[in-house]
C-alpha cells in the first residue's frame, strides 16, 4: 500500500498520510518551511500530526466507550485510507479521491482533494456516510496543528469569530462563562493577546462564527518567516473555531486551528446535556443511511517581513482577496 500521497504544481506542495489520512506537509515551492509538521509526543495518543479530522467527536470518550476502544478525537487517525484514484480534473487541476471506514462509529468518509494547476492552494470536500441502521449525534473538526519553526512568539493569528470561551474541560455546564472576544481577553488581571502565542493561557479556547457571516476564515503568518497559511469555509459546514496551546519552559510546541462542529471539548454526555453555547448547536445529527457534505479551501502565501497580519478574507467567484491590517493594506490574491 502506498503510504503517502503528493500533489503538486508549479507554486506548492502537499502531502498525504494514507494511514490516519492527515496532511502532515504543505510548502511553497520556493519556501520549503512546512507549517503544520506537528506530531504528538505522547506514546499514549493516536499518532496525531499535521492538520487531521476529528470524527465521529471532538475530545475524549466516555468511560463506557472507552472501554469499548474509542479514544481521542474519533478513530479516523487510526485507520488505513484507499486511495481510489489520482487524476488531472482538466488544464488546471490536480486531484485525488479517498475512502475511510470507521468500523466502530459506523462510518464511511469519502474525501475529494484538487490542488489548483498555479495556485498554492487546496480544496478538500468530505461526504460521511452514516452505515449504521440508526440516526446518532456525531461531530466533526478539521484539527490543524502548527509548530516550530513556523510557530514561535512572534506568529500571528487572526480569524472572523464573535465572542468565545475558555474550554474549562472539566465536565461542567457553564464553561461560556466568562465571555471572552478575540484579540484580546483577561486573565489573572492581566491582558493576554490572542493573536500571539506569549502566555501558556488559555489552553484550550472556542469561539462562535456570526451566523450572518456566510464564511468562515483563519489565517496564522510568521512575517519573520515570511509565510501566511490560511483556511476558509463555509459557516454552516463548520460554525465552530477551537484553538489548542501547547506551551513548554515558555517556548510554543503546537497551536491548533480546529474548525468544526462543535465549541465543547467534552465526551458526548456533556455535549449533549449542553447542546448549545450562544444559541449555536455544539454537536450534528446525521440519520440512519444519511450522507452529509462538508468542505473547505486551504492556502499558504510569501509575505513580506513587515507584514501585520489578516483583517480579512474577501471572495469573488474564483478570486480569494487576503485584506492586511494596517492602513494601506498589501492585499494578497489567488485563485481556486
Amino acid at each position: 500500500m502506498t503510504k503517502q500521497l503528493v500533489l503538486e504544481n508549479s507554486k506548492a506542495a502537499l502531502h498525504i498520510k494514507l494511514c490516519g489520512g492527515a496532511y502532515s506537509d504543505f510548502h511553497l515551492k520556493e519556501n520549503p518551511l512546512n507549517p503544520i509538521n506537528w506530531k504528538t509526543v505522547n506514546p499514549e495518543e493516536p499518532p496525531f500530526m499535521g492538520h487531521f479530522l476529528c470524527l465521529d467527536r471532538w475530545g475524549p470518550p466516555s468511560d463506557g466507550e472507552k472501554i469499548n476502544g474509542f479514544g481521542h478525537h474519533g478513530e479516523v487517525i487510526s485507520q488505513d485510507w484507499e486511495l481510489l484514484r489520482q487524476f488531472q480534473e482538466g488544464k488546471n487541476i490536480t486531484a485525488c479521491e479517498m475512502a475511510c471506514l470507521l468500523p466502530r462509529a459506523g462510518f464511511k468518509v469519502t474525501r475529494k482533494i484538487e490542488m489548483s494547476g498555479n495556485q498554492p492552494v487546496f480544496h478538500v470536500a468530505e461526504e460521511v456516510e452514516n452505515l449504521n441502521k440508526f440516526g446518532r449525534m456525531y461531530n466533526m473538526v478539521q484539527h490543524v496543528t502548527l509548530s516550530p519553526p513556523f510557530l514561535d512568539t512572534t506568529t500571528l493569528f487572526d480569524n472572523n469569530t464573535e465572542k468565545g470561551f475558555e474550554g474549562k474541560e472539566d465536565g461542567s455546564l457553564n464553561q461560556e462563562e466568562p465571555v471572552i472576544a478575540w484579540p484580546e481577553a483577561i486573565h489573572g488581571g492581566k491582558t493576554i493577546s490572542l493573536r500571539r502565542f506569549q502566555d501558556k493561557w488559555p489552553r484550550v479556547s472556542s469561539f462562535v462564527i456570526g451566523s450572518e457571516q456566510e464564511y468562515g476564515w483563519a489565517t496564522a503568518c510568521n512575517p519573520g518567516k515570511n509565510l501566511l497559511l490560511g483556511y476558509y469555509w463555509k459557516t454552516k459546514d463548520f460554525p465552530w473555531i477551537n484553538f489548542w496551546r501547547d506551551m513548554k519552559n515558555g517556548v510554543p510546541q503546537a497551536f491548533g486551528i480546529e474548525f468544526g462542529t462543535t465549541g465543547l471539548h467534552e465526551p458526548f454526555p456533556i455535549v449533549a446535556k449542553k447542546g448549545k453555547i450562544f444559541d449555536q448547536n455544539i454537536y450534528d445529527f446525521i440519520d440512519a443511511g444519511e450522507i452529509i457534505s462538508k468542505s473547505f479551501t486551504a492556502f499558504i502565501l510569501p509575505i513580506p517581513d513587515d507584514y501585520k497580519g489578516v483583517s480579512g478574507i474577501e471572495f469573488n467567484n474564483s478570486q480569494f482577496t487576503i485584506k492586511e491590517k494596517c492602513k494601506i493594506p498589501r492585499d494578497l490574491k489567488y485563485y481556486r
